[in-house]
């Protein structure tokens, strides 16, 4: 059975989780880009995270759209 109510707040939490992880990123980048680091994984480890919480905010998405036609 679908919960809508469910749905819609996983695809709340995964998008406020993939805006931080997309902070964090730019943070790192600058980090790097600044040399106050010597390593890129400051920037690539928090985008390779983002990059998966953006894929299941889109896949809640899909599902929230697809559930209420």
């Amino acid at each position: 059975m679908f919960n809508l109510k469910r749905e819609t707040m996983k695809k709340n939490i995964f998008l406020g989780l993939c805006i931080v992880f997309c902070i964090l990123t730019f943070i790192g980048a600058f980090l790097c880009i600044t040399e106050k680091v010597d390593n890129a994984g400051y920037a690539i480890i928090p985008m390779l995270i983002e990059l998966v919480f953006n894929s299941l905010y889109r896949n809640s998405k899909k599902t929230i759209e697809e559930n209420t036609k």
